[in-house]
């Protein structure tokens, strides 16, 4: 009679180790997902990679996807919200940009003269330069991946992994981190010692502002916010605001540095402010915030197609590889909207 229960128990057993090994699936694989579409977006959606060098992903995964999901994993496990996502993005930007590829700070990085525009001498850095790159990386890099996932995600305000994968995706970006700074080998560009301290100073600036940001949450407002596809127009104009100077010609030649770069802080500051109001209302929710991301997905989708790649490719093949992955982009935006009709549905 014991041997022949003895099936029965392990059955038992077996059957209530799935829910757990499911459960552990479930968080694992939205993580995977934001690994692989933070550097599809931040640099295959935009157009500075072709897709004939999409096998580049596997040394751009850890830098971009490492990255990311750092950042979403420390904002989720200790409740920082997206503000303290915005700004640890921010701190993404500076370390990427200042000490890694180093074009905050290298005058002809990539041939490009990327630091004429308003140089400030006394910095060392290009004002223009600083306050576009510094957005791109914080909203596009980092916001827009994590936005998207976790719409599609059902646990989208918790963490997805425990300590080691928090240890893991450390250990990632550091890995990412040392990929551009071992391929421009002893010929890159030599920092100086107050470049490297100012920018671990502004850097760590932002990431005590991230954990300090949860102290200045004020409680909602009684009142609806603005609807969804009003919040998705809206950003999408303020994406399509983002790009113009870098699509008018030759703007340098004409308009001062300064009146750009107060251009961009105004719209930044406009944008802030908006998604700030309108967050702080009840009728605030999952929809608004994938409403901003779509905008997000959209305009770089779209800014894809005349953005030249930054290694060689033929025209038709660049021409093809945008317009894939703008239709990868759109396909993504119809799943997360099945998936949030179907949460929305069930609750």
């Amino acid at each position: 009679m014991e041997r022949g229960h003895r099936p029965g128990r392990l059955s038992v057993g077996t059957q209530a180790l799935q829910p757990v090994r499911v459960d552990v699936f479930k968080r694992i694989l939205p993580a995977l997902g934001l690994l692989v579409l933070a550097p599809l977006v931040g640099e295959y959606l935009l157009g500075n990679i072709a897709i004939n060098a999409l096998p580049m992903i596997i040394g751009l995964i850890p830098l971009y996807g490492g990255g990311a999901l750092l950042i979403r994993e420390v904002a989720r496990r200790w409740r920082l919200g997206w503000p303290g996502i915005i700004l640890l993005g921010l701190a993404y930007a500076v370390i990427e940009e200042g000490l890694l590829t180093r074009s905050l700070f290298d005058p002809d990085y990539v041939g490009l003269r990327l630091l004429d525009y308003g140089f400030i001498p006394a910095l060392g850095i290009g004002a223009y330069w600083t306050v576009f790159v510094l957005a791109i990386h914080g909203v596009w890099s980092i916001a827009v991946p994590i936005s998207m996932v976790e719409a599609g995600s059902r646990r989208p305000d918790t963490p997805w992994l425990g300590k080691v994968g928090l240890t893991v995706s450390a250990v990632l970006f550091l890995l990412g981190g040392a990929v551009p700074i071992a391929l421009a080998g002893p010929a890159g560009y030599p920092l100086s010692a107050a470049q490297v301290t100012w920018t671990l100073i502004t850097a760590v600036a932002l990431i005590i502002a991230a954990f300090l940001s949860v102290r200045f949450r004020r409680p909602l407002l009684p009142a609806t916010p603005a609807g969804p596809w009003t919040v998705f127009a809206i950003t999408i104009a303020a994406g399509l605001a983002f790009w113009l100077p870098t699509m008018a010609g030759k703007l340098q030649s004409i308009v001062p540095a300064w009146i750009t770069v107060g251009f961009y802080l105004a719209l930044y500051a406009t944008m802030t402010l908006l998604i700030l109001r309108w967050s702080r209302r009840m009728g605030w929710g999952p929809r608004h915030r994938f409403a901003l991301g779509a905008a997000g997905l959209v305009t770089y989708a779209w800014r894809g197609f005349p953005q030249p790649p930054s290694f060689p490719a033929p025209a038709n093949v660049d021409l093809i590889g945008n317009a894939v992955f703008a239709l990868a982009a759109l396909g993504l935006l119809a799943f997360v909207v099945v998936r949030l009709r179907g949460r929305s549905w069930r609750g």
